[in-house]
């Protein structure tokens, strides 16, 4: 996904190019999440959602942060909503906790609450069927708990539904699934023994929300449950069934599929059903959305085995030309005795290794997609069938494939299997990467003119250090994961002559004041950077435009994930440094048209051991995107 770790969409940019792919340096793809904009911590500021049913991909960061949805209603529509939390980065003050609150039209008022209903983590949040008094603006909130906690990041997903939901039709279960209606919300209710199913065809990439109100009566909740089948079977595969007790009570339910075709969702009772097991369901589909109109998918060519190990593996495919990646997506298909043997990597051509999954367990076969944006976690306590077959999942906890955003992707790419256990073998059937090449910088209709550009390699810019004789230093980095500049042998990097940023400083660079005079929208920054950190927890990197002086800043890209440092990998067992970049990143920034701008860019570190490589920029650039005449367009100049 690209720029995974940028919280806001590209505040500032003007209605004209909206439809220039929503903004520049933030491709949507997998879920098509919409982005909250900070600051949204209260009911004033709230991200108002853009649809009524729409996913969020958000993060409460730093500490004791609160996030505040709005959206309009008619008198007596339902609300769903439920939050996903198990991908958040493992660490000290992250948490999986979440608690979701809806909030009356003054803002203030809470009308239902929920801490624990959630899926994949059993203290995530769900509402489902809450019927609102009175037509205007609602709220929703995600607040971490305890409320000091941070959680990078969750997953908003909100269903509005007005008017009454289609009745079952009895019988509708496993071998005789009902056609969910064209609204995707139903009702019904379930007997001793009974299961009801409703049928959805899928294609590759879509996400399913199926969020269950198990009260909708008011005569009393039961202990229900709602999954989703395999692909054009009758077994249940997954199902969400927290064992929640009384009301309000409900369950949510995320899946995203790897392959097209037809799937049941489907309700029953985890225990016997009583008399007033009533229910209403409703069902999303959020279809597979491309990063952005150029994806290719590049395969490998022939099997390759596994032997028992211990040992190390490798299969490597070539990506022609020079796509700079706004998204990537990793397909695998093997087969090992004991999947829980295995660590597997990616090393992209510029030789940043990162980590797609380590030590699964529960299967002994995968055919699946690793994706940043799918609705599922790795997870070995999920109840399903067959979890790694025609699924997409994330990369295990604290593994991003965002870190390749905006690579360079031409050249080998290597897939990296170490089997750490003898005794076990088995064979890498195929893998594959689909990669969607960045959209150019400028809107159709325009030309870009780049007005200034900084290499790094005659000078240092005339960049200067707050606070004078920090640690960033001018040249060419000298130790790995960062042993180079973006181009040429100049740029920026934090601790350039030691390798390792240190613990307890805050330390920044500040280019010179640049002009905008003159410049209309859009205009584009864009850079290049590489970087390692620790837990975002404790150390941060940031990129800042303002005014020149210091005014009105805006944040354009900041590390929000894990330590980036894979630990015991293998047998014998190493450790394996992650890094992201070189990436182009791009933002707009054409709400300074006309104003004097400066650029800076900032690590903050903790205290503590630390032995990761920091934050290096280079190539820092602005473009005004100019309307073309149509004369010139037209070739007639």
């Amino acid at each position: 996904m690209a720029l995974g770790s940028v919280r806001s969409r590209c505040a500032g940019l003007w209605l004209a190019w909206l439809a220039w792919g929503a903004c520049i340096g933030v491709a949507q793809a997998g879920q098509g999440f919409q982005r909250e904009v900070e600051p949204n911590n209260s009911a004033a500021t709230a991200t108002v959602l853009n649809g009524n049913s729409v996913v969020v991909l958000g993060y409460l960061f730093p500490g004791s942060d609160s996030d505040y949805y709005s959206f309009s209603a008619g008198a007596g529509d339902h609300v769903y909503a439920a939050t996903m939390t198990a991908f958040a980065s493992s660490a000290a003050f992250n948490t999986s906790n979440s608690v979701l609150d809806l909030i009356d039209t003054n803002g203030v008022t809470v009308l239902e609450s929920d801490n624990d209903d959630g899926f994949f983590s059993a203290t995530s949040s769900s509402i489902a069927g809450h019927v609102l008094p009175v037509a205007g603006t609602y709220f929703l909130r995600v607040t971490p708990s305890p409320a000091t906690s941070q959680m990078r990041p969750y997953h908003l997903h909100f269903q509005l539904r007005s008017g009454t939901p289609t009745a079952e039709t009895e019988p509708n279960g496993f071998f005789s699934a009902q056609a969910l209606p064209a609204s995707g919300w139903v009702s019904g209710a379930i007997t001793s023994g009974d299961n009801d199913a409703f049928r959805v065809a899928l294609n590759s990439g879509d996400t399913v929300f199926a969020s269950l109100d198990l009260n909708p009566d008011g005569t009393g909740a039961w202990n229900g449950r709602v999954g989703l089948s395999a692909i054009n079977e009758t077994n249940p595969l997954a199902f969400s069934d927290d064992l929640s007790g009384g009301p309000p009570a409900s369950e949510a339910f995320f899946w995203t599929v790897n392959a097209s075709g037809n799937y049941d969702v489907y309700v029953d009772a985890n225990s016997g059903a009583g008399a007033n097991a009533h229910y209403n369901l409703s069902v999303s589909v959020l279809p597979n959305t491309p990063a952005t109109s150029s994806c290719t998918t590049y395969a490998s060519t022939g099997a390759v085995t596994i032997p028992t190990g211990p040992g190390l593996v490798s299969s490597t495919i070539n990506v022609p030309g020079n796509p700079r990646i706004a998204d990537l997506d990793v397909s695998i298909d093997l087969t090992h005795a004991n999947l829980a043997d295995l660590d597997v990597h990616l090393v992209s051509p510029a030789g940043n290794d990162n980590g797609l999954f380590s030590d699964l367990t529960g299967s002994t076969t995968m055919n699946l997609r690793f994706d940043d944006e799918a609705a599922v976690p790795p997870l070995g306590s999920i109840p399903v069938i067959g979890i790694y077959n025609g699924v997409a999942l994330q990369p295990e906890l604290n593994y991003r494939l965002s870190w390749f955003d905006g690579e360079n992707a031409g050249g080998n790419w290597r897939l990296d299997i170490r089997d750490d256990t003898a005794a076990n073998g088995g064979t890498l059937n195929a893998w594959s990467l689909t990669i969607c090449q960045a959209a150019p910088i400028c809107p159709a209709g325009t030309t870009p003119v780049k007005f200034f550009s900084q290499d790094f390699e005659a000078n240092d810019g005339g960049f200067t250090l707050n606070p004078a004789g920090n640690e960033w230093g001018y040249g060419t980095p000298p130790f790995a994961p960062i042993d180079s500049c973006n181009s040429g042998t100049g740029c920026w990097k934090t601790a350039l002559s030691s390798g390792f940023y240190s613990p307890g400083v805050n330390e920044t660079i500040i280019s010179p004041a640049i002009s905008l005079a003159g410049r209309s929208a859009p205009i584009i920054a864009e850079w290049a950077q590489k970087y390692q950190m620790r837990d975002a927890a404790l150390d941060q990197i940031s990129v800042e435009v303002r005014n020149a002086g210091g005014a009105n800043p805006r944040r354009l890209f900041e590390h929000l994930d894990g330590t980036m440092t894979d630990v015991a990998i293998g047998n014998p067992s190493l450790d394996i440094d992650a890094s992201a970049g070189w990436g182009i990143h791009t933002s707009d920034i054409s709400s300074y048209a006309g104003q004097n701008v400066e650029f800076r860019f900032n690590l903050t570190s903790s205290t503590g051991a630390i032995a990761q490589a920091g934050f290096a920029i280079d190539d820092l650039s602005l473009t005004e995107c100019q309307v073309t005449d149509r004369i010139f367009r037209d070739g007639f100049q």
